[in-house]
């Protein structure tokens, strides 16, 4: 008998959920994973268009640890969210129950990103460090908040390298505020949507991990995903409505921007004193923008409704900072001071460019900026920079559909949209090569569009950083140094201009007596993309640009040009890369180089087509041509 009581304790002490071994999962959804999603259930109760009730459980197995990641064992809140419940359960690689986290056990930090000054933001998060692998983790949570203006987005792939078992998203709501929702790219997925008239239900099962691959257009253009939308909504506790853009931009205008403009009466006499009834709008703008840029610093404000709404202008005028709203509001407000109309804008900030949903009127964006209108078109100010020029447009925020918020309401216009030929660098060098195989160069680089936004930082950076910033760029040169630096930012033009003083020692290399010479000193494009023995995805440039290179290069006494290389001519849907090295009366080469890149999304057979044309362009860039000891 005391022989059994022990057996059965045992068994108790190790007993262990057979489902959740790893075991058990099939080989379809292990292939290329690093995680797998074995169960999901997230319900959204939006019964009440003043309150949100979020309930999820997510079980995944982990298989090794990149995949640790997808876990996502923490939770955001703040002072109009209320956690109910977290937990976080992990298992072993056959189901066994090893710990158990209950919301006493999670950390509760402030959300500090080092440019916020005010924030009522914090994280609820397990620090669990795995003490091997494969192990499950399933992490509970049960959320209320008095805002639905963002209805939880339904990602059934989280990410790439994570496969789905199952994933269920349901949605309750009150019929009579019957939310609108976007689908997208579940074509190609085994997902059934089920409507009913007081919710709705989507269920994913056996959806494969999606790899990742270089020069794809970004992850949640082609992952299966649907978002949602409120016509009535709280944004914690101010009511909303939003049936159209236009309708949801003059909610904003009301509730978000309404009385948040006045400004002192110093400082409207002050801005007002800086400019002439003579100047044009646009002039007048010029004189606001750079009086914002010397006066105010970003610093993000996030508290109450303070993610949205910006702070009053008159205490960024008083305190000299402010997040991108308030900044924003705060330029607006000075614009208006001198006569200058100008538009609020909400938009989504990032490289990788991303548009408003159009079909879905929903909160969305990241980021806000300022539209003046120009005839039929705008000057878009980034407001939270101190040395962007002027109506320049930084890659963050060019080329997509934006918010902008006027008085009779919401529009989607679209931001500057850069063409290939206005992303420019020209670089002209004069090199003098020595018989020691040392060459002493002035060099000269002139950047222009987004190329711009590559450089014109430089002459902020101190003396140290600068001559790193080019030994890693020349890296390729042996014992490169900068003895002379002198830049030209011209932010009315928007354009950047680079003078050098280049030599290195040893940048040739020897063939007994003879020298062998990279005509191409300070454009070498060494990257090749990946193989890829099946693409699947498309290829996306996201930027196109133009670079066009001419070097005057002075051979050494006492040699002599073997042979220089043929012209080279190489155009395709991508772009095009041409060269030419000429041999002058004065024995020196002209060498020319003009490379274009076109943006652009091509289908995926079109990938080595890509790869071979840089793999073209690395090539015949490091090519060398061999002068001859007389």
């Amino acid at each position: 008998m005391k022989y059994a009581f022990l057996l059965l304790l045992s068994f108790n002490l190790y007993a262990q959920d057979p489902s959740l071994s790893f075991l058990t999962l099939d080989s379809a959804l292990t292939n290329k994973s690093n995680s797998v999603v074995r169960e999901e259930l997230i319900t959204v109760d939006v019964t009440k268009p003043s309150q949100m009730t979020t309930k999820r459980s997510r079980t995944i197995t982990v298989l090794n640890d990149s995949g640790d990641d997808e876990v996502n064992s923490y939770l955001f809140y703040d002072d109009h969210t209320v956690i109910k419940n977290v937990e976080l359960i992990i298992y072993d690689a056959f189901g066994k129950e090893i710990e158990h986290y209950k919301k006493r056990d999670f950390n509760d930090v402030s959300v500090a990103d080092g440019f916020s000054l005010y924030t009522d933001n914090r994280r609820l998060y397990v620090n669990h460090i795995p003490k091997s692998y494969p192990y499950t983790a399933t992490f509970i949570s049960e959320v209320k908040s008095n805002t639905t203006a963002f209805l939880p987005r339904w990602y059934p792939i989280g990410g790439y390298a994570s496969s789905t078992e199952k994933s269920v998203y349901t949605l309750f709501f009150d019929p009579e505020n019957k939310p609108d929702f976007k689908k997208s790219n579940l074509e190609s997925y085994n997902i059934n949507v089920e409507e009913g008239a007081s919710q709705i239900t989507f269920t994913a099962t056996m959806l494969p991990a999606i790899s990742y691959e270089n020069h794809a257009p970004r992850f949640i253009s082609f992952a299966p995903q649907v978002m949602f939308g409120l016509k009535t909504f709280s944004l914690k506790g101010v009511m909303g409505n939003g049936a159209s853009w236009n309708e949801f931009g003059s909610w904003m205008d009301e509730q978000l921007l309404k009385g948040t403009e006045e400004l002192p009466a110093e400082t409207i006499s002050e801005i007002n004193s800086l400019v002439t009834p003579e100047m044009s709008d646009i002039d007048k703008a010029r004189v606001v923008y750079q009086y914002l840029q010397d006066k105010v610093r970003y610093i993000n404000v996030s508290i109450g409704i303070g993610g949205w709404k910006p702070m009053p202008a008159s205490e960024v005028d008083r305190l000299s900072y402010g997040d991108c709203k308030a900044l924003t509001n705060y330029t607006k407000s000075l614009l208006k001071a001198v006569g200058v109309p100008s538009y609020y804008t909400v938009l989504y900030s990032d490289s990788s460019e991303r548009d408003f949903t159009n079909d879905l009127v929903a909160m969305q964006g990241n980021h806000a900026i300022l539209a003046i209108p120009d005839g039929e078109d705008f000057i878009w100010l980034e407001c939270t920079s101190q040395d962007i020029p002027f109506g320049h447009v930084p890659n963050s925020n060019d080329n997509r559909d934006v918010l902008i918020v006027t008085e009779e309401g919401g529009k989607l216009v679209r931001t500057k949209t850069y063409e290939t030929e206005d992303n420019l660098q020209a670089n002209n060098a004069k090199i003098l090569i020595l018989d020691t195989g040392e060459i002493q160069a002035s060099f000269n680089r002139v950047s222009k569009g987004l190329q711009y936004d590559n450089v014109y930082h430089l002459d902020r950076e101190t003396r140290e950083n600068q001559e790193r910033y080019y030994k890693e760029k020349w890296d390729y040169i042996n014992g490169v140094e900068v003895s002379e630096i002198v830049f030209d930012n011209n932010r009315t033009a928007v354009v950047f201009t680079e003078n050098l003083k280049v030599i290195s020692t040893n940048y040739t290399s020897f063939a007994g007596d003879n020298m062998l010479l990279a005509l191409n000193v300070f454009n070498q494009l060494d990257y090749v993309p990946p193989r890829f023995k099946k693409r699947t995805r498309e290829v996306e440039v996201s930027v196109g640009f133009t670079d066009v290179d001419t070097y005057d290069i002075v051979l050494p006494s006492g040699y002599t040009v073997d042979s220089l290389p043929s012209d080279v001519e190489i155009v395709n849907q991508f772009g095009s890369y041409t060269i030419s090295a000429v041999l002058k009366e004065d024995a020196s080469i002209e060498y020319t180089r003009k490379l274009v890149l076109n943006k652009g999304v091509y289908p995926p057979e079109t990938y080595e087509e890509y790869r071979n044309f840089f793999k073209q362009i690395a090539k015949k860039d490091k090519s060398k041509i061999l002068l001859t000891k007389n």
